[in-house]
């Protein structure tokens, strides 16, 4: 709980509740958690029609909004503690697929193409990780890697018809 100390905690704790996914981003591997969080919370928005969407939308709005008071005269531009692109990104990628894709096997993969995308950051998720040093940049390099984890997915998909 030290980070409940922290400067940024006590001048903004709603926005950092928020970016840290409710705390989740001060775990080791923080990116890896909430990505998770939102792998598990999805079957739960998938009753719901429209409502995984209407998340991704609000956690991209919120992402933005909150951000820039936690990164403002800050050294490091996307802190580790800063998980609500990951929690979004992750979310992304089963925003589009039909109902009938999901699976246990979809989960899992959707979990580690987006992990892959996330580290490895090919163009352009570089470009808005490297040159856009903003809530934007940050937002928008987890966005660009769950699109291509729906491609993959979608690839993989009618390549196995698994």
């Amino acid at each position: 709980m030290n980070w409940i100390k922290q400067a940024q905690f006590k001048q903004n704790p709603y926005k950092l509740l928020a970016a840290s996914v409710l705390g989740i981003g001060f775990m080791p591997a923080s990116g890896t958690w909430g990505s998770l969080v939102a792998l598990l919370l999805a079957p739960l928005l998938m009753f719901f029609p429209g409502l995984t969407a209407l998340v991704v939308i609000l956690s991209f709005i919120a992402g933005i909004c909150v951000i820039p008071a936690l990164i403002k005269n800050q050294p490091n531009k996307d802190p580790s503690y800063i998980v609500i692109d990951e929690f979004m990104g992750q979310l992304s990628v089963l925003v589009l697929l039909p109902y009938d894709f999901i699976n246990p096997i979809t989960y899992i993969f959707a979990f580690l193409f987006f992990r892959l995308f996330d580290i490895l950051k090919p163009w352009p998720v570089s470009f808005w990780d490297q040159k856009v040093h903003n809530a934007w940049g940050i937002m928008l390099d987890d966005l660009m890697a769950g699109i291509y984890s729906f491609c993959a997915l979608a690839l993989m998909h009618f390549i196995t018809l698994y």
